[in-house]
């Protein structure tokens, strides 16, 4: 009876009564390089075409190269292909296979002639998959309990963590990571695509992670319709910078007054600056003080001397007055200010900051 092969790893299936006393090499030749490979071997494929099928041969070989199909893990390295490629295995083979991409173009991995189901694997990616003869899988699509990464962990689809997740490493995810758990990670995460958590409430001091839609509300509380906007620098609108609200720019000049003391909310008024005019001054009176001051006289009259004294001037036989000190006090009880102030503009600002100032309108 013939020699038959199997349909999945291609060992030799010898017929009963065949091969009588050579069957112990075709035996171990199945174990060496069938066996083995299959659970233990890793084979490299240089890529020179796409699509590109793995060898493969019915029975045993001494020559590995052309059983690629048949090994446990593939090297798979660009022997001359740039661009996304194919690798195709055996049709109706079935076979667990670890791939290592170790080029920088995306393979994909199907059966031979077959219109099923393919995995496409990213360069530079380790993984394992799966085959029934007909379409590929992924041998792993999730995980029960805690999951734990040590190293980086690169996401370009989505991930959905139902456990705990724990990252101690760095992770970069593009698509969207949803975590029903505890998530905790000590190294830094890059979320290029989008990621959900629980939104904390207001004055949760937990170290729950802020998302957009909390961050967004806490503004709109510091920031209610009718706030005023601040910035020494950035003409830019708020609603630009916040992502919420109508804002409009206050009108130029105005500085802002506390409400009260007789003024509204509200309201606007005042000038950067005034007229000063006569009609503008309330009447008013102004005393003058005299500090003392004193007189000279001359001598009149000759012959003998004279003296003359008075309660406020003495005068000597020098013909020379004294000082003496006389208060005086003019009181004047009409307006005063002089042409030289009518109708004259005056400024009347404070020391000041110019800012670009808005306020949210709705």
């Amino acid at each position: 009876m013939s020699s038959t092969y199997s349909s999945d790893l291609r060992i030799q299936l010898m017929g009963t009564g065949d091969q009588a006393g050579t069957w112990g090499a075709t035996t171990n030749n199945n174990f060496q390089y069938i066996f083995e490979q299959a659970i233990a071997g890793v084979q490299t494929v240089s890529v020179t075409a796409t699509p590109q099928a793995l060898t493969y041969l019915n029975g045993a070989t001494s020559t590995l190269s052309n059983n690629q199909a048949i090994a446990a893990a593939l090297i798979l390295t660009n022997g001359g292909v740039n661009a996304n490629f194919t690798i195709t295995t055996p049709s109706g083979s079935q076979k667990i296979y670890i791939i290592y991409n170790n080029t920088v173009y995306t393979a994909t991995i199907q059966v031979t002639s077959s219109s099923g189901a393919t995995i496409a694997i990213p360069a530079g990616v380790t993984t394992t998959v799966y085959t029934d003869g007909t379409n590929f899988y992924a041998a792993n699509t999730g995980t029960v309990g805690a999951y734990g990464v040590n190293g980086a962990l690169t996401v370009t689809g989505n991930a959905s963590v139902g456990g705990t997740l724990g990252v101690t490493g760095n992770t970069t995810l593009s698509g969207t990571l949803a975590v029903t758990g505890t998530s905790t990670m000590t190294g830094a995460v890059a979320l290029n695509g989008g990621g959900t958590t629980t939104t904390p409430s207001t004055g949760d001091s937990t170290t729950k992670i802020a998302t957009t839609a909390f961050v967004t509300t806490a503004l709109q509380a510091i920031y209610p319709v009718g706030a005023i906007y601040m910035n020494a620098s950035s003409s830019t609108n708020p609603a630009t910078v916040f992502g919420f609200g109508t804002w409009t720019a206050l009108a130029p000049g105005q500085m802002l007054l506390g409400n009260g003391g007789g003024y509204t909310a509200g309201t606007t008024g005042g000038s950067a600056t005034t007229t000063i005019s006569l009609a503008n001054l309330p009447a008013h009176t102004h005393s003058i003080t005299d500090p003392g001051h004193h007189h000279t006289m001359t001598q009149l009259v000759s012959g003998a001397d004279i003296g003359y004294q008075s309660a406020d001037l003495t005068f000597n036989t020098s013909g020379t007055t004294g000082t003496s000190t006389t208060g005086i006090t003019a009181t004047n009880n009409t307006q005063s200010g002089g042409t030289a102030f009518s109708n004259t503009a005056m400024t009347t600002l404070s020391p000041y900051l110019v800012v670009y100032m808005w306020q949210r309108t709705a």
